[in-house]
């Protein structure tokens, strides 16, 4: 290296001398020959001629040799210059396969000095390769090799891709080896980017098509396939047209080709028909592909199928407004439609009808059918009701089997024809699982502006007409009245107060005396409920018990009732009263609970009275309501000692067949026969075959209501027990009653009848 730098200084003086070499050397050819010449007409001895030519021969010899070393050494330079010059890194390698020189390329690569490498083997700046490891040398005079692959070590730990080449040759029969190497880092790392890229494309989860400017396909990846069913070979030179299901608006890609003609992005969504003909909704990005002078070569698509997630989205849309059951609107549905409909009549100054639509007796279909049934029914239900509406009425499912319709543009008479038409499609029976089944519906109707103007107050109005038509017999509509509103008023301040009526003692019992008609004497008495309200003043039970019964209020009320009752009689007893039997009534409600039983004989238990003087009346309607379920009850009452009897025996529908099987020892007789019993033929026949009945089942008697002498006399006529009634006595509070008791002369209460 030492050498070449010197050559590098002296390469003007040397071009230099070579000139004056050469001039040197013409002057001399011509001086020998001059000399030659002159030298032949001297005598000179022989000897001297061998002298003289080796003389000559050197003189003209010099410049030749000095020429020839001097362009060798100029050839040496310009191999220097090239060798440094060069980008790929060049190493010598002898027969030993040890470094004999490198240049500059080589050490940047490696980042070793030329006093570091040179002599040591080659094999030891690359990583185990048999490729680099092997001679290379051939034995021939120049070969070349096939560029192979390696990974060069470098001075700092790294590693780098190199790419190699050979070229072998021989020096004075030494055998040397060139091996240009080359860095291919940057392209490796553009290999493995474009490789990514590839495979990113290929395994997109989003379909990708590449189309020419004519619209040609030229390119798509796997989950194209995948999505339209579609390989790339059957696709590809095509129109993307093929995949259009005709359901995508025609202005949509009329947007996409404005834009993509601009040179912007579209974005939108396709309804697409895959290969099998169904379809499938893609979201979809179509892009114009430029070149680095912003030329447009290509189009771009990618898009992604959403099928699934419109589905996902169509069935939350349904859920969140439409029944899940029968598919029609629910409350947030009919919210947006009564808006809309509302909107109209106010603009156009129209009616607007709100309906609502009760089954009667569903309860009994689920209890007994059970609820797939009972779904089924709703289900058709719901489609008799749509088929029999118009295209602009709302039909609406709100729960159970409660449903409100909208009807535009309906009046009083518009609502009557549609109340009726509805009750005739519900009248047809239902075919259902070899069961035919009977519906019939309560309808409330109330219309906008009357009877409200808004949904809120109209739903609530047609209700209480609902509850009216039930009230007056079911299978029946019925319109909202104003006096309706304040009914409802009033049964919801009656139903609030009866929350706090048992906190607030404002709730008391009185009792009804029982007589035997036998001997005269009070054998029982009847606890009957008063509610005196704090505002109201008192409310009659017919009014309070029914609206108990509705809201729940009645099963801690029956039991206070109880316990009260029993807890009095025993005080009575205590205090010397003689014993008695106390009748107590059990509702309809308190009936269906299922430790009924349990929960009486725990009162009893608690107060230590006797099971025999409790008297548990059960209504008629409610015992034959279920009566395998009373007859159950009745027999574990019976089993306890605790008396059962039937109250307003004669105003229900007695199966005499489950009659016998009931465990009850009386037959109340309703007041509603005694009030006319010494008029009405009708009554007394009633009653007398009431009074054989008994007996014939062994079974006692008491009549209610009885407040004449007439009455009395006919009643212990025809045989009947007891009896009970203002012709004896009032219901009286508890301090008073026993003061009755205490007073009374059963000689002269049933004296005066003269029988």
């Amino acid at each position: 290296m030492k050498n070449y730098k010197l050559l590098m200084k002296l390469d003007t003086p040397l071009k230099l001398i070579s000139a004056l070499g050469l001039l040197v050397s013409l002057v001399e050819l011509f001086i020998m020959s001059v000399l030659a010449d002159a030298l032949a007409f001297l005598s000179i001895p022989d000897a001297y001629w061998g002298l003289i030519d080796a003389t000559l021969l050197v003189l003209f010899l010099f410049p030749v040799l000095y020429t020839l070393v001097f362009q060798k050494l100029q050839s040496e330079e310009r191999y220097r210059q090239a060798n440094d010059a060069a980008l790929d890194a060049i190493v010598l390698i002898n027969d030993k396969n040890e470094i004999a020189s490198w240049n500059p390329a080589a050490q940047k690569l490696f980042l070793y000095s030329s006093d570091e490498v040179l002599g040591h083997p080659i094999h030891q700046l690359f990583t185990q390769s048999a490729d680099v490891d092997k001679s290379r040398l051939a034995g021939v005079d120049v070969q070349t090799e096939t560029l192979v692959e390696a990974l060069a070590k470098r001075k700092n730990g790294g590693e780098l891709p190199v790419e190699m080449s050979y070229a072998s040759f021989k020096i004075r029969g030494r055998q040397y080896e060139f091996r240009f190497i080359r860095d291919i880092s940057e392209r490796k790392q553009a290999e493995a980017s474009l490789i990514k890229l590839s495979l990113a494309v290929e395994q997109s989860p989003s379909s990708i098509i590449i189309t020419g400017l004519d619209g040609s396909i030229e390119y798509t990846n796997q989950a194209f396939t995948t999505v339209t069913g579609y390989s790339a070979g059957e696709v590809m030179g095509k129109n993307p047209r093929i995949l259009q299901s005709g359901k995508t608006p025609v202005a949509t890609y009329a947007d996409m080709w404005l834009h993509l003609t601009r040179g912007d992005t579209w974005r939108g969504e396709l309804i697409n028909r895959r290969k099998d003909g169904s379809e499938s909704i893609e979201s979809a990005v179509f892009s114009p592909v430029r070149q680095a002078d912003g030329h447009i070569t290509n189009y771009l698509a990618i898009q992604t199928d959403i099928t699934e997630q419109k589905q996902a989205e169509a069935r939350i849309e349904r859920l969140a407004h439409f029944d899940q059951l029968t598919g029609l609107p629910n409350r947030s549905q009919l919210n947006d439609r009564f808006k809309y409909a509302l909107s109209l009549a106010q603009r156009n100054d129209k009616s607007l009808t709100v309906m609502f639509l009760d089954i009667d007796h569903f309860k009994n279909i689920n209890d007994t059918l059970g609820h797939d049934i009972g779904d089924q029914v709703l289900i058709e239900i719901a489609e008799r009701l749509n088929g029999a509406s118009r295209d602009e009425d709302t039909v609406s499912r709100q729960s159970g089997d409660e449903f409100i319709l909208i009807l535009p543009d309906a009046g009083v008479d518009g609502a009557t024809r549609v109340a009726l038409k509805l009750m005739g499609v519900l009248s047809r029976p239902f075919q259902l699982k070899q069961n035919e089944l009977i519906i019939t519906p309560s309808i409330g109707i109330a219309i906008y502006p009357s009877d409200g103007n808004d949904l809120e107050t109209l739903t609530q109005n047609a209700e209480i007409a609902m509850y009216r038509a039930k009230q007056e017999g079911r299978n029946n509509f019925c319109f909202f009245m104003q006096e309706m509103q304040v009914h409802s008023a009033r049964t919801l301040q009656l139903s609030n107060g009866l929350h706090h009526a048992l906190a607030h003692n404002e709730l008391q019992l009185h009792y009804q005396p029982q007589i035997s008609t036998g001997d005269g004497h009070i054998v029982g008495a009847e606890a009957l409920l008063r509610w005196q309200h704090p505002v109201l003043g008192f409310i009659s039970p017919a009014e309070f018990i029914p609206i108990a019964e509705n809201g729940g209020q009645i099963i801690p009320i029956g039991e206070w009732v109880i316990r009260t009752a029993c807890k009095q009689l025993k005080d009575w007893m205590n205090d010397g009263l003689p014993p008695m039997i106390m009748a107590v009534n059990l509702s309809a409600v308190q009936f269906r609970q299922a430790n009924i039983t349990e929960r009486i004989i725990g009162i009893l238990d608690e107060i230590q009275l006797p099971h025999e003087y409790l008297e548990v009346e059960l209504t008629e309607a409610v015992a034959m309501d279920d009566p395998v379920a009373a007859i159950a009850v009745m027999d574990k009452l019976h089993e306890q000692g605790i008396r059962m009897s039937i109250d307003d025996f004669g105003t229900g529908y007695s199966s005499l067949s489950y009659l016998k099987k009931f465990k009850v020892y009386k037959l109340k007789i309703d007041q509603s026969f005694v009030r006319d019993i010494t008029d009405d033929s009708d009554d007394k026949a009633i009653v007398t075959a009431i009074i054989n009945l008994a007996h014939s089942l062994n079974m006692q008697t008491i009549a209610e209501g009885v407040e004449t002498v007439g009455q009395l006399s006919f009643l212990r006529l025809q045989g009947c027990d007891e009896m009970q009634g203002y012709y004896f006595s009032k219901p009286l509070p508890a301090e008073q009653f026993e003061a009755y008791v205490k007073a009374f002369n059963p000689h002269k209460n049933l004296g005066s009848s003269n029988i």
